[in-house]
This record gives C-alpha cells, structure tokens and sequence, in this order.
C-alpha cells in the first residue's frame, strides 16, 4: 500500500512540474511578442486619459483683519445709527442675542474712523407679551458689545430712537391699547342707541303713534348708558398691541460713558 501512494505521489510531481514549465513557456512567448529584445526597448505607454471632472483648488474668502493694537475713544454723547440685522418681537426670551450694523462712518476722539458696517451686538434683557388694561407687548435692549477689525469691546449705550420713535429706558413698546379697546366695548351700546333712535324718529309724524316714540328712545338710552358704565370694566381684561420689528428697522444709540475700542 506504502509503495502504490509513493508511486502516485511521484508521477503527479512530474505531471505539475510539466505544466509549470508549459505556463512559464507561454509567458515567455508572450513577452518576445511585444517586447523588441534586439532594441531592449519597452511597448509604448497608452495614452493618459484626461479627467472629465478636475479637483477644484478651495480658495479662502474669509476676511483678513488687520488688528492695529490702538486704542480709540468714543466721547460720551456720541450718537450711532444702526440697522437691525433680526427680526425682533415680545416673543423674544431673556438672553437673546441681536446683531446690528452701523449706518455710516463713526468718528472717535482722535479723529479716527469705524467705519460703516461694523458689527454691534446687544441681548434682550427683558420682555413679556401684551398684558390687560390695553398694555402692549415690551422688549428691553442693552447694546453694549462692538466688533472693530475682528476685536469685541465692551461699550456703555442707551437704545434712543427705535422705527423712527423715541425710547426711553431702553424699553421699546408695543401700542397701548386701553382707549382703543374702550371703544370696541361700547360698539353694542351705540349700535343699539342708533337702532332705537332711529324707530323713534319714524315713528314721529304719525299722529297718536308718536306719543309711544318715547318708549324705544329711553330704551336705547338706557343700554347706552349701561355700556358707558361697565365699559371701563370691560376693557381692563383686554390686551395691548403686539410688539414686532423686521430686520432692517432702524436704531439710533447713545453712547451713555466715554469707552475705549480696541483696534
């Protein structure tokens, strides 16, 4: 049994060994068909295939500041106009952030410029929705922070004019609207005084009938009346205008201490 597995092993040795050889043959015969061996030169390369879709080199826009190490002096009284770059509304939370931008060059003391465009930013410091009695929405605005050749400082302002309206206390107001509801409220009782004194001067030049005219003009004074009495009641328990400004409104702030930027 030993010697028959010998045998078998030697003979499938010889049979690999010959188709190596044939292969390797093959190979040979392939490489002399392309490759010039009296020359000892190379096939040509093929042709590189130009890319359809070339990579784009990314090129950086971002602004280069150029930082003086100066410090600049806004005098106090100074006033600045700016233009919201948010929508700001009594929605606004305690803490939110609002940018704005200067409307034109800012001269410091020394006669230097900040020019138009540079960056302020404030923080809404309080706010609340429009409450009864008539009182409107309300939103109070600290802008305290100015961003000059890329360095934030800190400056001391008061929000002086909001939409072309003064402020006062940094506090901008949504309409108050007492007097305006009041008048909504006494809508049914005038409605109802026209309705009767209407019936009561129709009823005039009809003979006898218009001993009764009286009847719907007392009753039409009375409603009145009655309307004027709880009107002031009433319109406690309604609610002022709301408070919404679009980015682009207009800001005028006042510089309330002598600050210096950096620069």
């Amino acid at each position: 049994m030993k010697k028959i597995l010998t045998i078998f092993l030697i003979f499938g040795f010889i049979n690999l060994t010959a188709v190596a050889v044939e292969f390797d043959s093959s190979i040979d015969a392939s490489i002399r068909k392309d490759f010039n061996v009296a020359s000892n030169e190379l096939p040509a390369l093929p042709s590189a295939v130009p890319t359809t879709n070339p990579i784009k080199t990314e090129i950086s826009t971002q602004t280069a500041y150029n930082p003086t190490g100066k410090i600049y002096i806004l005098k106090r009284g100074t006033k600045i106009s700016l233009t919201s770059k948010n929508n700001i509304s009594d929605w606004m939370h305690k803490g939110s952030q609002v940018t704005f931008s200067s409307n034109g060059n800012i001269y410091t003391k020394e006669g230097a410029i900040i020019p138009s465009g540079t960056i302020f930013k404030g923080t809404v410091t309080d706010s609340h929705r429009p409450q009864m009695t008539g009182n409107g929405g309300l939103i109070e605005l600290k802008i305290d922070e100015i961003y000059f050749n890329g360095i934030m400082s800190k400056i001391e302002t008061k929000v002086s004019m909001a939409n072309s309206k003064r402020i006062f206390l940094d506090n901008i107001k949504g309409k108050r609207s007492y007097w305006k509801n009041f008048s909504k409220v006494m809508t049914p009782g005038k409605k109802v005084f026209s309705a009767t004194h209407t019936c009561a001067m129709a009823m005039m030049p009809i003979p006898v009938v218009n001993l009764f005219s009286i009847i719907p003009l007392t009753g039409g004074a009375v409603v009145y009346t009655l309307n004027l009495v709880t009107a002031p009641v009433i319109t406690i328990f309604t609610k002022g205008g709301s408070l919404s400004l679009p980015a682009g409104t207009q800001f005028q702030i006042k510089i309330t201490d002598e600050v210096k930027i950096k620069g």
